[in-house]
């Protein structure tokens, strides 16, 4: 196992943070991409889909109405253009950066790409994790809390 606290050389010879396993960067470089929610929907939209082919405008609808906690025929207005600007020139983009997906800035239009199945896979292997150690820190939390209105 590689001492995390030696600085790694990469191919140039210079130090660099990045660890041995993470040829190229592929690794951080996708997690980079994980970073926001937006760009999880938008990949698990994509999982769920059987469509070969999503509109901007679909994925803008979805992401917005689950963001105001309403029906998707009802997520329209500045909510709606608020996402779907920012899909469009943010995340999409930074996603097809990333060979996660293809995406076509002149038909608004979104694809899975070729780094697409092992982002899906990342999704799926951390998020019960996130959600496993946050319901550990609240439940922490909630002792702590108890434990200090005793003391009181």
């Amino acid at each position: 196992m590689p001492d995390i606290d030696t600085p790694h050389t990469g191919t140039s010879g210079i130090p660099t943070n990045r660890m041995p396993y993470d040829t190229n960067g592929r690794l951080s470089e996708l997690y980079h991409c994980l970073r926001t929610e937006r760009r999880r929907q938008v990949i698990k939209l994509l999982e769920e889909t059987t469509d070969s082919i999503v509109s901007v405008r679909n994925l803008a609808r979805s992401i917005a109405a689950d963001e105001e906690e309403i029906p998707r025929k009802h997520a329209t207005g500045e909510p709606y253009r608020n996402v779907y600007n920012a899909l469009s020139q943010t995340h999409l983009p930074t996603l097809a950066a990333a060979g996660i997906i293809i995406y076509d800035p002149q038909r608004q239009t979104v694809t899975r790409g070729p780094n697409f199945d092992i982002a899906a896979l990342l999704i799926d292997i951390n998020t019960p994790t996130v959600e496993l150690f946050s319901a550990s820190i609240r439940d922490d939390s909630a002792r702590d809390s108890e434990t200090t209105d005793n003391d009181s």
